[in-house]
């Protein structure tokens, strides 16, 4: 898959529960910093831990994860991150682009993560592409960086 080269390129991670994002994310950040790559890996999960939401308010959590990943990327970005890999539920296509907002200066491409092969049920069809996360991460991560187009050697 083709993309634009602007010095930075962002991959986000979504799937449903237990398919394996945090983890997978974690190895293609080993993955590229053993080749000394400058990478930020992100979990947006731990970018909201924080309760209780405020009553009626409908989405907080989805809104302070996308602020504070606006302030940790740009922190990153300072420090010279050229990758950037963030792994989280993103299932609307508003969301796929305030998260694609928040990694300014970065082309992104946005993979969903499977845990077993399952008919495809159209889940908003906001990702770039799917892979299963059915053999060893360093293998799942790997498939990955290579669809995306991203350094694997």
């Amino acid at each position: 898959m083709a993309i634009m080269d602007t010095g930075c390129r962002g991959l986000l991670i979504s799937g449903g529960g237990g398919a394996g994002k945090t983890a997978v994310g974690q190895a293609i950040g080993r993955i590229l910093t053993g080749r000394l790559l400058p990478t930020a890996v992100v979990d947006l999960d731990a970018l909201a831990q924080y309760g209780p939401a405020p009553a009626n308010q409908r989405g907080f959590h989805d809104r302070l994860k996308v602020r504070n990943l606006k302030a940790v990327w740009g922190t990153y970005r300072a420090a010279g991150a050229r990758f950037v890999v963030v792994s989280g539920v993103v299932e609307t296509r508003e969301l796929r682009q305030s998260y694609e907002g928040c990694l300014t200066g970065c082309d992104v491409q946005m993979v969903r993560l499977e845990r077993a092969r399952v008919e495809y049920d159209g889940h908003g069809e906001v990702e770039d592409f799917t892979v299963v996360n059915d053999r060893k991460l360093a293998k799942v991560a790997t498939e990955i960086l290579e669809i995306a187009g991203w350094p694997t050697a």
